[in-house]
């Protein structure tokens, strides 16, 4: 049975562990060694702080257990919704945590019409994830990661309404 819930300060090593696994299947290849070492090492040294910053972003994690499995965070500012930050253990992916994160992350939006993604130009699994979900591409950007890392991203959005649609797994229990 898994669990979706908000994540709480108490989660914070359990977040880096999760980070630092999704990021290194995510990033290494997509990005390099290198980049993926500084990123890891951001995270080493600020923690949690640079994906949950209290600026009014809400975070969900998926846990089974007591195991965190998976992590969505997102910020609504007016009419739009931003998710950051969707990631699964690999080892657990193409088992319907993803589908189920973001069907809670939809589930509590307060006003949203649309939500919005960015995607590494070279990660094609994210894309499929979100193109199934009904998530069309709008644009593209340049974008900075820690300052001089310069990397593509793809601008994906979707109607909150046909998300709606999206049912979690019946092992999948939210909170």
């Amino acid at each position: 049975m898994f669990e979706i819930r908000e994540i709480t300060k108490s989660d914070t090593s359990d977040l880096i562990h999760l980070w630092r696994e999704t990021w290194t299947a995510t990033y290494g290849p997509s990005l390099g060694d290198d980049v993926l070492a500084k990123m890891l090492a951001d995270l080493d040294e600020n923690g949690t702080a640079s994906m949950l910053p209290e600026n009014g972003e809400r975070g969900y994690c998926v846990t089974s257990d007591r195991r965190l499995l998976g992590s969505a965070i997102v910020l609504e500012r007016g009419s739009t919704a931003y998710l950051w930050g969707l990631y699964v253990l690999p080892d657990r992916q193409r088992g319907g945590l993803g589908s189920a994160l973001l069907a809670k992350v939809v589930s509590e939006l307060k006003g949203a019409q649309s939500l919005e993604i960015r995607v590494l130009q070279t990660s094609e699994v994210a894309q499929t994830f979100y193109r199934k979900r009904g998530f069309t591409e709008v644009g593209r950007e340049d974008s900075k990661l820690l300052g001089d890392i310069k990397t593509e991203l793809i601008v994906m959005t979707v109607d909150v309404a046909s998300l709606s649609a999206i049912t979690p797994n019946a092992d999948i229990r939210a909170s």
